[in-house]
């Protein structure tokens, strides 16, 4: 069973990760475009800033979330290199478990954003103001699984399983 839950959080990360790729590409894309559109020949495309934009957020967003599921994720550990082992753990719990609470509250109130922004187009785009806040509601959910998942394993005795590039 635990064989099974790790292989499926592999491939979670891999879909995770190839969203990552995808969202550089399209961000290299768009502003390599911007450069043959100010100094070539005049594209088609009105406001690829905000298409970069969006894209931005979204690299942001789930890119924050891969790292908190490698535990990777940014800290100020002078203080924690240097504690015993025991409260550095307990800290750590303590650390997850108020992202978790932040995070959680965020993702709730990224819904009735959602809602407000999908009437709300995006100047010289065919998006919506939607599209970043679902950036933040669809990370806020990967967070929310990771870090119940970091906080359950590590009461286990375990940790999550990090991707083998980054060790």
């Amino acid at each position: 069973m635990i064989d099974l839950f790790d292989r499926w959080l592999a491939r979670l990360e891999k879909v995770l990760e190839a969203l990552i790729a995808l969202l550089v590409l399209g961000l290299v894309l768009i502003v390599s475009s911007q450069l043959v559109d100010r100094h070539l020949v005049t594209l088609p495309m009105a406001a690829p800033d905000q298409y970069a934009r969006v894209m931005l957020v979204w690299l942001t967003f789930i890119g924050f979330a891969v790292a908190v599921k490698n535990g990777i994720n940014i800290r100020v550990d002078i203080i924690d290199a240097r504690l015993p082992a025991g409260v550095a753990r307990l800290l750590e719990f303590v650390f997850d478990l108020s992202m978790l609470i932040i995070t959680g509250f965020a993702a709730w109130h990224a819904w009735p954003l959602l809602l407000v922004g999908a009437d709300q187009e995006r100047l010289g785009t065919v998006l919506s103001e939607a599209w970043p806040t679902a950036a933040l509601l669809v990370s806020g959910v990967f967070l929310v699984l990771f870090l119940v998942l970091r906080i359950v394993l590590r009461l286990a005795g375990r940790t999550l399983p990090r991707a083998t590039h980054l060790e």
